[in-house]
């Protein structure tokens, strides 16, 4: 009997945990995008052309932005990497420098992730390449992104994305970063009011 009891007990509980997610009108998913909305315009505002310095003894300046389905060095050279999007795709591309005026190599497995948030609620993730001093190549892995002390270093950040994405100018697109605790949002596109 008591077993039966506490099986009971246990189904009422658990009928009653159950039910208690997001009511018809989806009020649950809308109180999240409101969420993420809110934290998307708590960070620093950056803007394209902007410098941003950190603590750490080194900064970074946002040089450039374009979409394009092929990424290809400044000034190929004879043998070079290229990055080309899927059918129905387009990267997204923000150019960086990144100067180190520390005394110590910044190691490039340091160097900032970011992501890319349209429309305040759609995230990409950001991949980091590194352009070649003479823009002859670009390379992908972490290891070529140390920078030595006094130095700096191309640094782009690609996101690959639906190509409506690039042509619906009425979204936002921002590129997010968070080091040393703060968050700093690149702003790529503005959302503009229809």
């Amino acid at each position: 009997m008591k077993k039966v009891l506490i099986l009971l007990l246990i189904g009422i509980t658990a009928f009653t945990v159950t039910g208690c997610g997001k009511d018809s009108n989806g009020s649950d998913s809308k109180e999240k995008s409101e969420a993420q909305s809110s934290n998307t315009k708590k960070g620093i505002e950056v803007k394209v052309g902007q410098n941003i310095e950190y603590a750490d003894n080194y900064n970074i300046s946002f040089t450039d932005t374009n979409f394009s389905t092929k990424v290809e060095p400044t000034n190929p050279g004879s043998e070079y990497t290229y990055f080309l999007a899927d059918n129905g795709n387009t990267f997204l591309v923000l150019k960086s420098v990144i100067k180190n005026e520390g005394a110590d190599t910044l190691e490039g497995s340091k160097l900032p992730e970011a992501k890319l948030i349209y429309d305040n609620r759609y995230h990409y993730d950001a991949m980091l390449v590194t352009e070649e001093d003479d823009g002859s190549d670009l390379q992908r892995y972490k290891q070529f992104m140390n920078i030595e002390p006094l130095k700096t270093k191309k640094i782009w950040y690609l996101v690959e994305i639906p190509q409506k994405l690039e042509t619906n100018s009425q979204t936002s697109l921002i590129m997010q970063y968070k080091i040393n605790g703060k968050t700093y949002n690149v702003v790529i596109r503005e959302h503009r009011s229809k």
